[in-house]
């Protein structure tokens, strides 16, 4: 009945994925490599930094699109809760330098050898270099589900997560552009590979849709091509993360480590 339960939950959540799929656009896939150094603390605690570079599919020449960093600290209260926050910058010729603080609270729960967790964030995202483009708050709720596989000496944790991030706003001006409530979706699936308690990395495919309100387009010969309303972009994404852990102190045997994506 919690399995019932968990696969209802995932596909409501993926549901926006498809409901925008009469006005969409979906681009080439980008690649995105990403290098993670992770910090054990006591208990379950752990700081964290990263960097990765996206590079373009060949409308740019393959050239990298954009770098962004990210730094974090999370602490466990107990086995299923804990909090911390994250900073994240990014940067690239093809979009806005961006910052983005956020706080998160994650929630972690154990079906026999099932993993399901949930992870709220709310995030302040500040431009800087481009006229006209606001900042902006951000909801975001992410649900993810994985088991751990023992193969020899390595570690699978095959891995499915989904991650609508809602546009808070208030109250909106008169003059101001309408803009839709879900803002970004990503629909994720990996296969995380753990080589030793140092070392891990983890192949990834993910879905990635932007939503706006756009008005109608048309072809040269006046039809239309794109009728007026939502509109999705969607931007498939291959890439792998590597992670190097380095304990404070004594190992501990019976730290539990989160995936790759934090």
């Amino acid at each position: 009945m919690r399995h019932i339960l968990l696969a209802a939950v995932l596909a409501a959540l993926a549901f926006p994925f498809t409901a925008a799929a009469q006005r969409r656009s979906v681009a080439d896939p980008v690649y995105l490599p990403e290098a993670q150094v992770e910090v054990a603390l006591q208990g379950d605690d752990y700081v964290f930094g990263s960097i990765n570079l996206v590079t373009n599919n060949g409308n740019l020449g393959g050239t990298f699109a954009q770098g962004q960093f990210r730094l974090g600290y999370e602490h466990f209260w107990n086995e299923q809760w804990s909090w911390g926050g994250t900073l994240t910058g990014a940067r690239g010729p093809v979009v806005t330098t961006t910052v983005v603080p956020e706080l998160l609270l994650r929630h972690w729960n154990t079906f026999g050898s099932v993993n399901f967790r949930q992870r709220l964030g709310l995030r302040y995202a500040v431009p800087f270099d481009e006229e006209g483009v606001r900042s902006r708050a951000l909801a975001a709720l992410r649900l993810d589900v994985d088991r751990v596989f023992a193969l020899g000496r390595i570690g699978l944790r095959p891995r499915l997560a989904v991650e609508p991030v809602l546009f808070v706003r208030l109250q909106r001006d008169d003059e101001d552009v309408k803009e839709p409530f879900l803002d970004f979706a990503n629909l994720r699936a990996e296969i995380g590979c753990r080589v030793s308690d140092h070392f891990d990395f983890t192949p990834f495919f993910a879905y990635q849709s932007a939503y706006s309100f756009v008005l109608a387009q048309f072809d040269a010969n006046g039809n239309i091509r794109i009728p007026a309303g939502l509109f999705s972009s969607v931007q498939p994404v291959l890439g792998v993360e590597a992670r190097v852990t380095l304990f404070k102190g004594e190992k501990s045997t019976e730290r539990r480590q989160l995936p790759t994506q934090y």
